[in-house]
């Protein structure tokens, strides 16, 4: 009866390290889709390599990734205004800040 016991509490271990690795699994695709998501974003204004077509928005080709990440936490905190600047700053944690200041540093198409 304690082997059967032993071996239950096995098969519900590997069980809940399976759902927990799925679970994980799900959610760091979940992640990756919602951070190409806010790269979309930011290139429907700033372009694919950062280069923007329109004069009132920054280029951010190889803009300086530190320089880039501080204005966003400057938006993000109110310190810097800009009707649409502020509001996308607002959901940005700062991994996706920094992320998103190295692609437009590289200047490079996907």
């Amino acid at each position: 009866m304690g082997v059967n016991k032993n071996k239950k509490s096995q098969a519900i271990k590997a069980i809940s390290l399976s759902i927990g690795l799925s679970v994980m699994g799900s959610m760091s695709a979940a992640s990756a889709a919602d951070d190409q998501a806010l790269l979309n974003m930011c290139k429907a204004c700033h372009g694919n390599d950062g280069s923007s077509e329109f004069a009132s928005i920054p280029n951010l080709k190889w803009q300086n990734t530190a320089y880039m990440v501080k204005q966003l936490e400057q938006f993000k905190s109110g310190q810097r205004q800009d009707k649409t600047m502020t509001k996308v700053a607002k959901i940005l944690n700062k991994k996706q800040m920094e992320a998103l200041a190295s692609y437009f540093n590289k200047g490079k198409e996907e």
